[in-house]
């Protein structure tokens, strides 16, 4: 049986709200009423592609994988905001926490993101509530005055977000019968649509619907699925304080700093091991927060920026450290686990958009060897298998330079918090 494929990679994540000074939505235009029989224009590389070419003879088929819903228009509830004044996404998004706050869907395990997925500068808010594998999300989105909230994503393990492509991917898996559904979204002009598609179990899998073999499958999903990966949904907790950072209505960078990292300190420091650092990575004189969360056995890093908002803007590494080398202002992920050996080369956007590129990334599995003599190793640069001697050219070219280890300057306890809101920390350290 071969293995079953993991969920979607951890290598990163990324992203932000947009600016509070581009926040508004101030355009006179406005429709309403549902979208039913509209038509949302997609980018030609959706992730549901034309089918010819896909359709594989003699591949497996498994009758539990389902159809392929993609091109479908998620339906919503629109409401036109024209008529208000003072419209901003950051007074509607308020309103909307509040709602579902006082809702019997609101319960401790319950979290929000607020974040540009279309890249429009007016950011999402992104709802989750409910146990491991089986997450509701709910999604909302202003554009053009009109305030839409989508039908709610169910029964899902995650929500991420594909920053290359600007795709939503909601994942869900059937343990029992060994299947895992991965259905893409694009949010554009206050209109969601399912824009493709992956399936697959032990014995068979699907692009779009069509039945594919596996290395075709592996081949599409690395082309649609890669890159810069966020999570949804779980960046907040609904305390006052952090609602105030995330939307806006925090005086500082400190204040909005220290709500986030009492959010870590309440709902998340029982089980993590969290510590922080405090970092300018681009350039405006203004620190990103890096907290070290997860597991003890697999921390990874969390990175908060500052545009007047409290900007979430991705999740990084296994190890709980991340690596900024000033001279080329870049981020270094470093993984080392029993198996092997991987990381990535990353640059923060300084334009205002609060998002990341992977500019290089490696593997091997030379740890495999301790574990079995016989095991093949294998080196990758980029994706692409290589020789021994080329991939450490390559690393130590682009890896081996003198970076700030950032996440662990500082441990979360209420001392250090309040501190942070006055504008004391320990400052971060070279390697």
């Amino acid at each position: 049986m071969k293995k079953f494929m993991a969920i979607l990679c951890m290598t990163a994540l990324l992203c932000g709200c947009s600016s509070k000074n581009t926040g508004s939505s101030d355009s006179q235009s406005a429709v309403s009423g549902n979208n039913t029989g509209s038509e949302v224009t997609t980018e030609a590389d959706t992730g549901s592609g034309s089918q010819e070419g896909t359709t594989v003879n003699n591949a497996p088929t498994d009758p539990n994988l389902e159809s392929d819903p993609s091109e479908i228009l998620v339906s919503g509830e629109k409401t036109d905001m024209s008529s208000v004044a003072n419209v901003s996404w950051d007074k509607i998004y308020r309103s909307a926490l509040e709602d579902f706050k006082k809702s019997d869907k609101f319960s401790d395990d319950a979290r929000f993101t607020v974040y540009d997925i279309n890249d429009d500068h007016v950011p999402e808010l992104i709802i989750s509530y409910g146990g491991y594998g089986d997450k509701t999300f709910l999604v909302k989105t202003l554009s053009e005055s009109v305030y839409t909230e989508f039908e709610p994503m169910t029964g899902c393990d995650q929500l991420s977000y594909v920053m290359d492509r600007s795709l939503l991917t909601a994942v869900r898996l059937r343990d029992d019968i060994q299947v895992q559904n991965i259905q893409l979204y694009r949010i554009k002009s206050g209109m969601m649509a399912n824009v493709g598609s992956f399936q697959r179990s032990a014995s068979a899998a699907k692009v779009d619907g069509v039945p594919v073999t596996d290395d075709k499958y592996d081949e599409e999903y690395t082309h649609y699925i890669s890159g810069v990966i966020k999570s949804m949904g779980l960046d907040f907790g609904f305390d006052d304080a952090t609602i105030d950072a995330a939307l806006g209505d925090t005086e500082s960078w400190e204040k909005g700093y220290e709500a986030v990292l009492n959010d870590y300190l309440k709902y998340k420091k029982a089980n993590d091991d969290n510590h922080f650092s405090l970092y300018d990575i681009n350039g405006d004189d203004i620190p990103e927060l890096f907290v070290s969360g997860g597991y003890h056995y697999a921390p990874y890093v969390d990175i908060y920026s500052w545009n007047g908002c409290t900007v979430p803007v991705g999740s990084f590494g296994t190890d709980g450290t991340i690596g900024f080398a000033p001279d080329s202002k870049e981020l270094i992920s470093l993984v080392d686990n029993p198996s092997y050996t991987a990381g990535s080369v990353y640059s923060f956007d300084t334009e205002g958009n609060y998002k990341f590129s992977e500019l290089f990334s490696y593997g091997n599995t030379e740890n495999s060897k301790k574990q079995d003599e016989n095991a093949e190793v294998i080196y990758k640069v980029n994706g692409q298998l290589t020789d021994k001697s080329d991939y450490e050219k390559q690393v130590k070219e682009k890896v081996k330079k003198s970076y700030y280890v950032l996440g662990q300057d500082n441990d979360v306890t209420a001392d250090t918090v309040k501190n942070v809101g006055s504008g004391k920390y320990k400052e971060a350290s070279k390697n």
